[in-house]
């Protein structure tokens, strides 16, 4: 009887806390974006890796298609050759779904640029411009303030430029390559024919744009950030072949991987 009372009143007991009394509940965990400069750094390396290798698997269609000479060398020892020029098309490939892709698990992407440039814009005015170059002591704080008169308040306006830039290339992106990426690449879930196919669809002159745009994604924040520049988002040009003044990744490793490969005929 005294047991069958005891777990009587626990039922009550417990009746009683899940009608009138509130668990305690932990909020979810929101992952933050990272600060600015961290976000604008490894958006910069990967726009950058993209540039690199796409540029380093253009000059080995190109050159040798140009030089015959270059091209028997190179069959020489064939296998290293398509081995890397395929190795880069990948990698390719691989960042720009980085860069891109909205996976929740994603920690860094263009997103979370964007999120972190909304979240420090307070950080991208002249006034906050004249601090850091107090800060930085290179300017005394007159010498500052007449620095920054003239520099670009960043806007909420200009926030959603720069997120309409992004959906625009986005959907390139979506709509001939990441079906690449994820069928081709990442997962081999094509058959060759579908392979075939979906890279026709693609353009050499077109991903160049994507990666110009890119490029002036990140030049632009950066500018605007160290010197208070207006933001341009014009897709970068690529000069091909590179004169040795061009200093762009892409330019860098096109004049590069000419190097390598004119080598191979060097007396």
């Amino acid at each position: 009887m005294i047991n069958l009372l005891g777990r009587l009143c626990t039922e009550i007991r417990s009746a009683y806390r899940r009608l009138f009394e509130r668990e305690t509940v932990k909020p979810p965990k929101v992952r933050k974006a990272a600060p600015l400069l961290e976000e604008l750094d490894i958006f910069g390396n990967e726009q950058d890796a993209a540039q690199r290798y796409f540029f380093g698997y253009l000059s080995m269609h190109r050159i040798p298609a140009a030089n015959p000479d270059v091209l028997r060398r190179m069959n020489d020892d064939s296998t290293f050759w398509i081995t890397t020029r395929n190795a880069l098309l990948t990698s390719t490939f691989v960042v720009l779904g980085r860069i891109f892709d909205q996976d929740q698990q994603s920690v860094h992407n263009i997103d979370k640029l964007l999120g972190a440039v909304t979240n420090e814009i307070h950080s991208l005015n002249r006034a906050a411009l004249a601090q850091r170059r107090v800060a930085e002591r290179v300017m005394t704080q007159s010498d500052a303030d007449n620095y920054a008169a003239d520099r670009h308040d960043l806007t909420y306006a200009d926030i959603r430029q720069m997120r309409k830039a992004i959906n625009k290339w986005r959907k390139v992106y979506v709509a001939r390559y990441r079906n690449i990426r994820h069928k081709v690449f990442a997962h081999k879930g094509a058959s060759s024919v579908e392979a075939e196919a979906l890279m026709a669809k693609t353009s050499v002159d077109e991903l160049k744009q994507l990666l110009g745009f890119l490029h002036a994604m990140h030049n632009s924040l950066d500018q605007l950030y160290r010197n208070g520049l207006v933001p341009d988002l014009t897709p970068s040009t690529f000069d091909l072949p590179p004169t040795p003044s061009r200093s762009k990744s892409a330019e860098i490793m096109y004049r590069e991987s000419g190097n390598v490969l004119y080598g191979l005929i060097a007396p």
